[in-house]
């Protein structure tokens, strides 16, 4: 009912107003300005049954259409868009010319009175919409002040840039705030329609978190904002530095060490003790390698040799280091190794002087303590199983050629990181 009272109440208007402007024999027209540039709408073509009627509603700034240039005849009218044309036609004075009936001007009279409320909430609306904005940058101008006072103040590693574009950002998010349709024309004429509602509580928060950055005490410097640049992201084939507890290391590194394996049924003996026979094999290598060659995984490359057996022996590994945070670094791998040593004695050759070799698989586990930057200790275990026995070097306890078997091993020593 109320919906049918206003749509009546407009057409009234609409009727009034075009008696107003073509009965010129019984009203005189005064012309106070010029008229108003009649828009054609899209959607109202010539010959439209409706086009005159539309024409001088226009015309009269009564109507002004949607923003894409369209009338959109079918829809629906809102309370607030008969509130609108209402306020129009008391600004134009158009109701003080028209030649409406009695009934006419009473049904203009109810429709008006019923969407006074409306019209108040539209003036409501437009006050709070302008409130805001006015806070909204007021506070932009208070963070462009602070920002020209830390770019003269010279403090150290302040980069304002940053701040400067997430501003600016926020001062175009604030310009297109959506608006309604444009209000009445004059001086005193209230904004059109509020649109949707704009999400401003988004915007509050995040000027909010630039303020509370921007007063944020620099404990380095004794300045007033610190920006903290954001990690760059590692890359395959990329040199990274390794951080643990304020130690840093390189990413390449060479190492010597010193080890013993088990010297099974043959005992070994220390070079340059009188030929002292011993129950283990020492050994003396070194070795280079990579702690990161793609993400956490990288290389090595390690050689020793075993005086007791004369026995030469080199692999290569993949590793693998876990980071736990402090100067203590455990890392694990594997991979595949060759031992050239003395030929085993056979029924054909029981004296043999020419060298054999023997394939073996690796793994090893160990721990580096990182003493400083560059120099890091470290203790390890490893196990070669043998897949061959051809020479003295390889499994331990036992002459058979074609047996296989395991070789534990320890070793310590230093790594140089670079």
């Amino acid at each position: 009912m109320r919906k049918s009272l206003t749509l009546a109440s407009t057409l009234a208007l609409a009727l009034g107003a075009a008696s107003a402007q073509t009965d010129t024999t019984t009203t005189p027209t005064t012309t106070t300005a010029a008229p108003a540039q009649v828009v054609t709408f899209t959607d109202v073509p010539a010959g439209h049954w409706a086009k005159d009627a539309v024409d001088l509603l226009v015309q009269r700034g009564l109507i002004q259409g949607y923003p894409d240039g369209t009338f959109r005849g079918n829809q629906n009218i809102t309370r607030y868009e008969a509130a609108l044309i209402f306020f129009r036609l008391l600004q134009s004075g158009s109701l003080s010319n028209s030649t409406l009936s009695q009934s006419d001007l009473a049904t203009i009279t109810a429709g008006m009175q019923e969407v006074a409320t409306e019209l108040a909430a539209i003036s409501t609306r437009v006050t709070d919409l302008e409130r805001l904005n006015a806070e909204q940058q007021a506070r932009i101008a208070a963070l462009e002040e602070r920002i020209n006072a830390l770019g003269t103040a010279g403090t150290a590693g302040a980069d304002t840039a940053a701040l400067t574009a997430r501003i600016d950002a926020l001062e175009t998010a604030i310009r297109n705030i959506p608006a309604g349709p444009q209000g009445p024309a004059g001086p005193a004429g209230p904004a059109g329609p509020a649109g949707a509602a704009a999400d401003t509580a988004a915007l509050e928060a995040r000027i909010a978190a630039l303020e509370a950055r921007a007063a944020q005490p620099d404990t380095t410097t004794g300045g007033t904002t610190t920006i903290v640049t954001p990690p760059t992201t590692v890359v395959i084939g990329e040199t990274p530095t390794d951080t643990t507890n304020g130690v840093t290391r390189g990413n390449l590194y060479a190492g010597v060490s010193v080890g013993a394996s088990t010297a099974g049924d043959a005992p070994c003996y220390i070079p340059n003790a009188d030929g002292r026979a011993v129950n283990y094999c020492a050994s003396f290598g070194g070795m280079v390698g990579t702690t990161s060659l793609i993400g956490p995984f990288g290389a090595r490359v390690s050689a020793d040799y075993k005086p007791g057996r004369n026995a030469i022996s080199a692999d290569v590994n993949a590793t693998i280091g876990l980071n736990t945070g402090t100067n203590i670094q455990p890392y694990a791998g594997v991979g595949l190794g060759l031992t050239s040593s003395t030929a085993r004695p056979t029924t054909a050759t029981p004296n043999p002087t020419s060298n054999a070799t023997d394939t073996y698989v690796n793994a090893l586990v160990g721990v580096d303590f990182q003493v400083t930057n560059s120099i890091a200790a470290f203790v390890e275990g490893n196990g070669r199983y043998y897949l061959s026995n051809n020479g003295t070097g390889a499994v331990q306890g036992s002459d058979n050629v074609e047996d296989r078997g395991f070789v534990p091993a320890v070793r310590a020593g230093l790594k140089f990181y670079f």
